[in-house]
């Protein structure tokens, strides 16, 4: 894989039970240039995405949250 990995942490405003945030992650983790997507149980609300920034930016990744009907903020920009 060409050039280097980062990671952002999405911090989403809603509250979204499992479903919700498993069909988010998964809308990510299929867009060009995610490598992997993540949350931890105790925040829930704490997106953490893997991308290559040479394929897609922060910014897209707030973008698809934002397309699933979520509001949020980049954290680590």
């Amino acid at each position: 894989m060409a050039g280097t990995l980062t990671d952002v942490t999405v911090h989403i405003d809603e509250t979204l039970d499992d479903l919700e945030l498993s069909n988010l992650e998964n809308a990510i983790r299929n867009d060009r240039g995610v490598v992997s997507v993540g949350h931890s149980e105790k925040d829930k609300h704490l997106v953490v995405v893997m991308y290559n920034p040479d394929e897609i930016k922060g910014t897209d990744i707030l973008h698809r949250v934002r397309d699933q009907g979520f509001h949020g903020e980049l954290i680590g920009l």
